[in-house]
């Protein structure tokens, strides 16, 4: 084949043709997805304590779940009337699995529902919030007057339902959208007068509503089915409905005793706020298998054709757009990919000459096309990671073209045909070649195979690489040897090179070689000191991002309304508004905010005290500034509300930066450890908020009904919960059927749900005995009542959440934290466990995953390099060096001062693979010199010698290749290549003295027992023959 010019050019056009159709069908997204394993579960059961909400609704639901063994953790919240369980699936699931567990969830839901209070609401699975929303808009009103909600929520409907139907899109939900329905508001007083109730008036709806089949005629000859007329299809229908015959022979129609009209409930569960108007939020998320560009455009184009239909009072406006972050963002990484490439080919031209220079560059887009031809077959999507790993091999990827187009230079120099140079290039690099790729990829499979949500973030960035070496190993023998053969000659100029600077390194590592062991024990100092540092690096999991945009929490005391909620985010924009620099500000009030970033938790649901803020601001540097100032300025003017300002995080999600759980089985004492660990956390300089889950209690009006005065009456306690509950929340017992619509029909007390404890108890109960007033057979009070209870895995929980100042690292707080409560002799009492949760368990728990598969990997490293040498002594010294530049990398980390994170960690594992490549090319250029191999100390200075070409080559261009990542805004990136670069560059250096140094104290063993009688200045100078004996 390396004969045949044919087959170089077809294997040329296959690559060109298979990376290109890559680029023009991978998917694009901003960054990777994170697999299907986070769902929540709704259920709700009216009126019902948190206590009972648990008993009833938590517990039963719970049961059946835990027979589930691929949960991981079930965390449950049961508030007043509500109850929400959140499913983790363990790391271990696999994407492709997560379809069928959600549908084996259901099942354990449906025969929980069985064991649920025949009032409560059945078990709602959600499991589609894992993602961030591609698109998020809003139809606002801009016409005169008041905002019609109920208009806009239909024109929200048809919208939601043309994206829907849209190629590539995913899902489609709605935020703020009015919970239509036909309002019954009946006056308790007239209906009293005539002997009816809020129930009563409700069933005898319910009967005049006929939408029921009346059953099906047969015969002979046709088949009819019959249905009566009178189903509720108008409101005026409705507001006729007869419900008692009076005594002159008219009728009763509702319309005479209730006020019936079209609207959303008096309290609305949501709201969305959008530049302080209240509107409708349509979020829409695409399939991570299209092309974000590309769906982006056909999503506008439906928008216009839609908005051609709207009345001119309702328009619908973008909020935001992922496309413009994606586009941004890749258009960055390609640019960072295009400077990289001018950096190692103006590297490429001083080291190695033109005429190499160029062969060498080609292999550079042909590598890279081979990857992303690799990704579009693997089904790997162009994001953030997966280019980024592109940018990281691409120094990298470099190196096995140097090392044959100066192996095939030195061949043509020695006289070799261009046919025989490839061939003997070839023969003579194609095993060692493959070891050192090998070495390299091995060392990113860890990275590649860690399950989870931290594997499946950073996973991608190692895949790609590995794509990129192992194409770099094909091109490099089978594209570049070849082409180097026919267009390098003999006369070929090498590159420029320093003669000086090479007699130097002749001469100290001649002097080296004199003193082998004490100067390789020299080469061990700088690594210790490295591991040395390690312990005074800060740790920390990830980074925070550089975007353009603020993540603001708000959180009023528990029983808040969600009306005064509304007015607390209008005080709070008017602060956050005097900023110039603050382009948007979108309220969110009752529930989280559509997700707007991959890693934002859509976990508040049913929490009228809650609000979330999407900001935009002028620019990331701004954004960052802004969110202490915003922090410090809400907490002086709102000292009343816990304000939580951040910036948006990389990584998996937390819900806190630092997290401590209390577990145990009584309330009160797990509320009393809980408020001394928040105490004694606030009293932190750099904690700026802390919440524990059972701190807040609210309100609850307590009736003491007299049983007495009840039988009296001819009612039982339950008979007045029950007309209570439907005077107050209403009863749903038919629906208004208009067009393809159905309402549901709400029957209530006018006024009742909105009144005064005073007036409440003055309300008329109707009784079989007659009309009395509550407060004649009742007594109320005010009593404090836990606003909820919190669960994890089965077992109660206070969880405390302690927030910190903006950067500050979490690590460090959380030593604070724990040193604090050593010192105030904190205690967990026999039978309480304490936990440490938030960033500290996620990074524990990612690296726990990280190095799962070391193990294997290592034995697969071992197995690689033995083969390669066939020496386990010189695969030994091979290991040794990666062991220094773990080292070396630390002490690089230590030197620019950055913490030591997740990043770094996976920077570590690649440069452990990165780093050996010199020594494997040092050791395969003295295992075939048989002189080097006698010992003889000028064959080795010669043979290390001839490497540095190349091997500084490989060094200067792996580390060229990372200048983007080095020089890159943020604290994400720098780190990782920071290892990566001074870890190779110092390893390198150390390689080119160590492992010479090992390689004749490893020999001298040899030598010594196959030729005892060799002098010592024998082995300085040139020997009379050849020796050569076994390692």
């Amino acid at each position: 084949m390396l004969n045949n010019p044919r087959y170089i050019a077809l294997g040329v056009a296959l690559v060109l043709v298979a990376g290109l159709a890559a680029v023009a069908s991978l998917p694009r997204l901003e960054d990777p997805r994170f697999g299907n394993r986070h769902g929540i579960v709704l259920s709700s059961l009216p009126g019902a304590s948190a206590e009972r909400v648990e008993t009833l609704i938590v517990e039963p639901i719970e049961t059946e779940l835990r027979s589930i063994p691929e949960i991981n953790h079930l965390d449950s919240t049961a508030k007043s009337g509500v109850a929400a369980i959140s499913i983790e699936f363990a790391d271990e699931v696999k994407p492709d699995d997560t379809d069928r567990l959600w549908s084996e969830v259901r099942d354990k839901l449906e025969k929980a529902a069985k064991n649920l209070p025949a009032d409560a609401a059945p078990p709602q699975l959600d499991h589609e919030r894992n993602y961030a929303f591609t698109w998020i808009g809003s139809l606002r009103w801009q016409g005169e007057g008041q905002a019609d909600l109920l208009r806009m929520g239909r024109y929200a409907e048809e919208l939601a339902s043309h994206l829907r139907n849209l190629h590539g899109t995913d899902i489609v939900k709605l935020w703020g959208a009015p919970a239509e329905e036909v309002q019954v508001k009946v006056d308790v007083i007239k209906a009293g007068a005539v002997g009816l109730d809020v129930p009563a008036i409700a069933a005898l709806l319910g009967n005049s509503d006929a939408k029921t089949a009346a059953g099906e005629l047969v015969s002979d000859k046709q088949r009819l089915s019959m249905e009566l007329l009178g189903g509720f299809d108008q409101i005026e229908r409705i507001r006729r409905t007869p419900l008692l015959t009076l005594a002159d022979g008219g009728s009763l129609q509702l319309q005479d005793i209730a006020r019936v009209y079209r609207g959303e409930p008096v309290v609305p569960s949501e709201l969305a706020i959008i530049d302080g108007e209240r509107s409708i939020a349509i979020a829409v998320r695409m399939l991570p298998t299209v092309r974000g560009d590309l769906w982006a455009e056909d999503l506008r184009h439906e928008l216009r054709e839609f908005t051609k239909n709207l009345p001119d009072e309702i328009v619908v406006e973008e909020l935001f757009s992922q496309e413009r972050y994606t586009s941004a963002r890749l258009s960055e990484l390609v640019s960072n990919i295009a400077l990289g490439f001018l950096f190692i080919f103006s590297i490429l031209l001083f080291t190695l000459g033109w005429r190499s220079a160029v062969i060498v560059a080609l292999s550079l887009p042909l590598t890279m096309l081979y990857a992303l031809a690799c990704m579009n077959i693997s089904g790997l999507p162009i994001h953030q990671m997966s280019v980024t790993g592109l940018i990281v091999a691409l120094g990298i990827m470099v190196d096995n073209a140097i090392v044959v187009a100066d192996m095939v230079r030195r061949y043509r120099e020695s006289g070799y045909s261009a046919v025989a140079a490839s061939v003997k290039a070839f023969k003579h690099l194609w095993v060692p070649l493959l070891g050192s790729t090998l070495t390299t990829m091995l060392t990113f499979m860890p990275i590649a195979m860690m399950p989870g949500s931290a594997g499946e973030f950073i996973g991608p960035l190692a895949n790609s690489v590995i794509f990129a070496l192992f194409g770099s190993w094909i091109i490099s023998l089978f594209i570049i040897a070849p082409i180097a053969g026919r267009w390098l000659s003999a006369e070929q100029a090498p590159g420029m090179s320093s003669s000086a600077i090479n007699r130097w390194f002749r001469a100290f590592l001649s002097r080296a070689l004199m003193w082998p062991r004490r100067v390789a024990l020299l080469c061990c100092v700088l690594p210790l000191i490295g591991f040395m540092v390690l312990k005074t690096l800060p740790e920390q999991f990830f980074p925070p991002s550089d975007r353009d945009m603020i993540d603001i929490e708000v959180y009023l005391p528990a029983g808040t309304g969600i009306r005064e909620t509304q007015r607390a985010t209008e005080r709070m924009s008017e602060w956050i508004n005097s900023h110039s620099e603050i382009e948007a500000l979108h309220w969110f009030v009752g529930r989280s905010a559509p997700s707007f970033y991959y890693n934002l938790l859509d976990n508040r649901d049913g929490t009228p005290n809650y609000a979330q803020a999407m900001t935009t601001v002028s620019d990331p540097t701004n954004a960052n500034r802004l969110v202490s100032v915003l922090q410090d300025e809400l907490d002086q003017a709102f000292p009343e509300y816990q304000t939580i300002v951040r910036r948006l995080g990389q990584g998996p999600p937390t819900i806190a930066p630092v997290e401590l759980r209390i577990y145990g089985s009584d309330i009160a004492q797990l509320k009393r450890l809980g408020d001394e660990v928040r105490r004694i956390a606030l009293d932190l300089d750099d904690v700026v908020h802390v919440r524990d889950s059972l701190g807040e209690v609210v309100p609850k009006l307590w009736l003491d009904v007299e049983e007495s005065e009840a039988q009296r009456s001819q009612v039982g306690l339950r008979d007045v919960s029950q007309l209570l509950a439907a005077s107050v929340d209403g009863v749903i017992s038919s629906s208004l059927l208009d067009g393809s619509e159905q309402l549901p029909v709400r029957v209530s007390g006018a006024g009742v749900k909105e009144t005064s404890v005073d007036r409440f108890l003055s309300f008329p109960l109707i009784l079989p005995t007659g009309s009395r007033p509550l407060s004649a057979i009742s007594s109320a009070e005010l009593r404090p009542a836990q606003a909820q209870i919190t669960r994890r895995d089965g077992r109660r929980m206070n969880k405390v959440e302690i927030y910190v100042r903006d950067g500050v690292l979490p690590a460090v707080v959380l030593a604070a934290v724990r040193q604090s409560l050593d010192e105030h002799d904190f205690i967990v009492p026999v039978g309480y466990e304490l936990e440490i949760g938030g960033e500290a368990e996620g990074r524990n728990r990612a690296v726990g995953k990280l190095m799962s598969s070391v193990g294997i990997i290592l034995v697969l490293l071992i197995v690689t390099v033995v083969m390669a040498f066939n020496s386990f002594r010189l695969s030994a010294l091979v290991f040794a060096v990666a062991f220094q530049s773990a080292g070396l990398g630390i002490f690089s980390l230590w030197l620019a001062g950055y913490p030591f994170g997740f990043t770094a960690i996976i920077g570590l594992m690649g440069l452990m693979g990165l780093a050996v490549n010199a020594a494997i090319v040092i050791l395969t250029e003295l295992k075939a010199s048989p002189l080097a191999m006698a010992g003889n100390r000028a064959e080795i200075v010669e043979t290390v010698s001839e490497c540095t070409r190349h091997i500084s080559s490989t060094t200067i261009t792996t580390v060229a290749g990372l200048v983007p990542l080095l020089i890159a805004e943020g604290t994400f990136w720098p780190p990782f290549a920071v290892v990566l670069a001074g870890g190779t560059v110092l390893t390198t250096i150390l390689s080119l003295v160590f492992v010479p140094t090992s390689f004749l104290v490893l020999r001298r063993p040899y030598l010594m027992k196959y030729f005892p009688g060799l002098a010592e200045d024998e082995l300085k100078a040139e020997p009379k023959e050849q020796l050569s004996a076994p390692l």
